[in-house]
């Protein structure tokens, strides 16, 4: 009886100090801040400063000489690579829940896309000479820091995360109409960066050390007081906070349905115009013109019935909230990006500039499914995101080719229409 008791008696600790743990797993979504916050403070104060120095250089109230034009390119990079390395090893051991994965997930693919943008854009800007493209590269970059925001205020469900992200959307129309004026432009984005990017930093720390205080404290009271020793309720709040976290795992099949029905649409918009360019199909005007509506007008019905079929669902759990998040926020890029690249190509007269969007858009589908992939742990999205960024480097070597659409559309199925149907079919066996 006395070995009884004593199992008993660790068993009800035990279940205290689980569902202690798995709560704080739950809600970690805060502890991402800390570093986040970090990170981006420095990145913004050093580059922003940086920034600044190069407006006041352009409009002539700074004169800079060589050897001081050199430590002014390549100093605010010394530092925050120092940043970088201490958050990592500070980071090395720490563990995530779902939330906080998200989060460190939906940061992380913002400098994923930046090097992908910063790559082919430079690239192109080089080869054809051209300081319009190379103009387009931090606008891109704003765009998906609005995206990342807005991926963050769902996933933290905070109004002022909204506001930094609408923040860099504007600022993504103010460069835009700023392009033909260099030193505005790079002012404009000096102080983007300032107050967009190192204030939310430091604000990110401060809170994070304010709901870590309490979050922990309230553990520790949990295990030592005996609090929710009662072994059933223990039990079902554990069950209930499992599900919490598990029930991210299930996928909705309504987002399979709009990447398959998308992806086989433009898919065949893409390559009806691929082999129109390459001479092996002839679609002529009223060709061009059904060509280039109908599957758009297709597209808007399945989203019609998608959100009229969804209409009464119960709202999203965290990591279906992740999800939706993340590729929420590629469509809001998405919608920002036309305005920019079809204002940039329509005022420059430049076809090439409007074949950078879809360039763009296969980046910020490869930060959407990186997201994807580090929240839900799963191996094809990784090879997804990587597909989506390697698309986007290929379609900057062959732009102003008939490969180039040739590629894109099959992209689209490949990395679009066929991840659509494996959702669907994962949903329907999880279901099952």
């Amino acid at each position: 009886m006395l070995i009884m008791g004593r199992i008993f008696f660790k068993s009800r600790i035990a279940e205290a100090a689980d569902l202690a743990f798995a709560r704080s797993f739950a809600g970690e979504g805060p502890r991402a801040q800390a570093s986040a916050g970090l990170v981006f403070f420095w990145a913004g104060l050093l580059y922003g400063l940086q920034t600044l120095v190069y407006a006041a250089i352009e409009a002539g109230w700074l004169t800079v000489t060589p050897p001081y034009g050199l430590w002014l390119a390549i100093g605010p990079t010394l530092p925050f690579l120092g940043v970088i390395a201490y958050v990592a090893w500070r980071e090395r051991k720490g563990k995530s829940g779902v939330a906080t994965r998200a989060l460190s997930a939906s940061y992380t693919s913002a400098g994923l896309l930046n090097l992908v943008i910063a790559v082919t854009f430079g690239w192109l800007a080089i080869s054809r000479q051209s300081t319009t493209i190379w103009l387009l590269y931090p606008i891109v970059i704003c765009a998906m820091q609005g995206a990342v925001w807005y991926a963050a205020a769902l996933i933290r469900r905070k109004l002022w995360l909204g506001v930094v992200s609408a923040g860099w959307f504007v600022t993504t129309l103010a460069l835009t109409l700023l392009m033909t004026q260099v030193a505005a432009y790079l002012f404009c984005l000096g102080l983007a960066l300032l107050a967009l990017m190192a204030a939310p930093g430091y604000v990110m720390q401060r809170l994070s050390a304010r709901e870590r205080a309490p979050e922990t404290l309230g553990i520790e009271k949990t295990v030592d007081s005996g609090a929710d020793t009662d072994p059933q309720a223990a039990r079902e709040a554990l069950a209930f906070v499992k599900a919490l976290v598990d029930r991210g795992e299930q996928v909705q099949i309504s987002g399979g349905l709009l990447l398959l029905s998308g992806g086989l649409l433009y898919g065949l918009q893409c390559l009806l115009h691929g082999l129109d360019m390459s001479d092996r199909l002839r679609l002529g005007a009223l060709g061009h013109l059904i060509n280039g509506v109908l599957p758009t007008i297709l597209f808007l019905i399945v989203v019609g019935v998608v959100v009229w079929r969804d209409r009464h669902k119960a709202p999203a759990n965290a990591g279906s909230r992740a999800i939706n998040a993340a590729f929420g926020g590629v469509g809001l890029a998405n919608l920002f990006m036309n305005l920019v690249f079809g204002y940039a190509a329509f005022t420059q007269k430049l076809w090439l500039i409007w074949m950078l969007y879809p360039i763009s858009l296969c980046a910020l589908m490869g930060a959407g499914w990186y997201v994807a992939a580090v929240a839900k742990r799963k191996l094809w999205a990784a090879l997804v995101c990587a597909g989506w960024f390697m698309t986007a480097v290929l379609l900057a070597w062959r732009v102003e080719t008939p490969e180039y659409l040739l590629i894109l559309s099959g992209a689209l199925v490949l990395l679009m229409a066929v991840p659509g149907y494996l959702l669907m079919r994962f949903d329907a066996g999880q279901r099952a």
